[in-house]
């Protein structure tokens, strides 16, 4: 009778051991390299939000600083006399006009923002609240562009009435979007333009208009800074 072979059950465990380890550890450099992987993913898209968020609150500044200019502008423009406004000088005339007849939009910089929304990849970003601001700025944005298109459509409105006062105006008739024409107003004409109820009331409502802009653009410059400071460490 032969002999029985001896199964070398010890064996075949260390080796299934093993087998079953090498998996595992497989499964662990993967799912750590899937990690790392949109780990860097995340530093990188956190980078790009930095620099847009950055550029966005410069140009947001500088139009803060064109609105509320204008305001100003404005609001000289209705308080002097007329013999005070024949007196302006060409520089003041130029400016109050152009502040009236001319766009003062905001245009964020959204580059990097709309790419990770429309790649399904915004939700790499593991900063709970830096999710919550950046919805809000969604938000925020799709709100102040009705807004936007209000005063775009009253500086159309200003310039019409302009056109339609005459004098050096009257250009726009060839083409409404040349800012030149402006040049040629002087402070005869700011008086006239006062005295033009049709001008006047087109250009109350661009303030109106203008100042329901303005606040808006206050608000989303907080949310900027917000954005800006969560988004700051990342570049340490």
């Amino acid at each position: 009778m032969a002999k029985s072979r001896i199964i070398p059950w010890k064996t075949i465990t260390v080796e299934a051991v093993a087998i079953v380890l090498s998996i595992l550890m497989a499964f662990a450099i993967d799912a750590w390299w899937a990690e790392k992987k949109e780990s860097d993913v995340e530093q990188v898209a956190l980078l790009a939000l930095l620099s847009d968020f950055t550029e966005s609150r410069e140009q947001l500044a500088r139009v803060l600083i064109s609105l509320e200019s204008a305001r100003i502008d404005f609001a000289h423009f209705q308080s002097v006399t007329d013999a005070e406004l024949v007196g302006v000088d060409p520089d003041t005339i130029r400016k109050t006009l152009t502040a009236l007849a001319k766009n003062h939009t905001f245009d964020p910089v959204t580059a990097t923002l709309d790419a990770l929304v429309n790649d399904g990849r915004l939700g790499l970003i593991s900063d709970a609240q830096l999710l919550t601001q950046l919805s809000g700025w969604r938000r925020s944005l799709d709100n102040i562009e009705d807004i936007s298109f209000e005063l775009r459509a009253e500086s159309v409105r200003v310039r019409r009435a302009m056109e339609r006062h005459g004098g050096p105006f009257i250009r726009w008739q060839r083409s409404m979007n040349d800012l030149e024409v402006l040049s040629r107003a002087d402070g005869e004409t700011m008086a006239n333009l006062r005295r033009d109820v049709d001008f006047m009331g087109a250009a109350r409502s661009h303030q109106y208009a203008l100042s329901a802009y303005l606040y808006q653009l206050h608000g989303l410059a907080e949310t900027i800074d917000s954005i800006v400071t969560l988004l700051a460490p990342v570049e340490s």
